[in-house]
């Protein structure tokens, strides 16, 4: 029996990695066919955070415009108003109520939200793995794929993506606090028309801005 163990060890050792293998491959191909010919994307969201203890935040909504490879406009509706836009050079983050904006530098690398559209930064900075257990408790159809950085400094600690008919259905972003982030997106549209100035955002008269790192720019408001 004993001389059978190390044999044994070894073929279990493969099967194993050659699952992982497949498992990597099949997410690569779900990602790759989900972006061919993507160049924009436009969607409604909710979005919710689920804390360590999973203590649930209220849902927000609203809409979302992409456009590849690093420009985007998350416009919050509900519960209150809010708006982050990024034109790929940098980021405008404007609480309507509090008549504030907060600019800073954009870290295209660094954003969680660019797997939606870019395969060279998701290959870069992600290894993807298709996987057969949603992380989401309510019944879903969706193939999901779960990307790990290869930066284990990284904030981010894990990212899920749900897809179904060659579309995102669920985004969830998990940090080093173990902290959840949900986006779930309806009514979603492949390469709409995006007005460019969609991207860019002029201050409204009276607002309060902040830079967020010292010596970023010149306030051009």
């Amino acid at each position: 029996m004993k001389k059978l163990f190390f044999p044994f060890v070894l073929i279990t050792i493969f099967y194993q990695v050659n699952a992982e293998s497949n498992s990597q491959e099949q997410a690569k191909a779900i990602l790759h066919n989900l972006r061919q010919d993507l160049t924009s994307l436009s969607a409604d969201f909710q979005q919710q955070e689920i804390d360590i203890n999973q203590n649930e935040s209220e849902v927000s909504s609203g809409k979302v415009w992409l456009n590849s490879p690093n420009q985007f406009r998350w416009e919050y509706i509900n519960p209150a108003p809010q708006l982050i836009v990024a034109n790929g050079e940098q980021v405008w983050i404007y609480d309507e109520d509090l008549e504030q904006v907060t600019i800073k530098p954009q870290d295209s690398s660094a954003n969680p939200i660019y797997v939606l559209l870019d395969d060279s930064k998701t290959d870069k900075n992600y290894q993807a793995e298709l996987i057969k257990v949603s992380p989401i408790e309510e019944e879903n159809d969706y193939s999901w794929i779960e990307l790990t950085p290869k930066n284990q400094n990284d904030e981010v600690k894990q990212i899920w993506l749900g897809v179904e008919d060659n579309m995102i259905r669920v985004l969830q972003i998990r940090n080093q606090m173990e902290n959840n982030v949900v986006f779930k997106f309806s009514n979603t549209t492949r390469n709409p028309e995006i007005k460019s100035d969609l991207f860019n955002f002029s201050v409204p008269e009276g607002t309060d801005i902040l830079m967020e790192n010292p010596g970023f720019g010149e306030s051009d408001y």
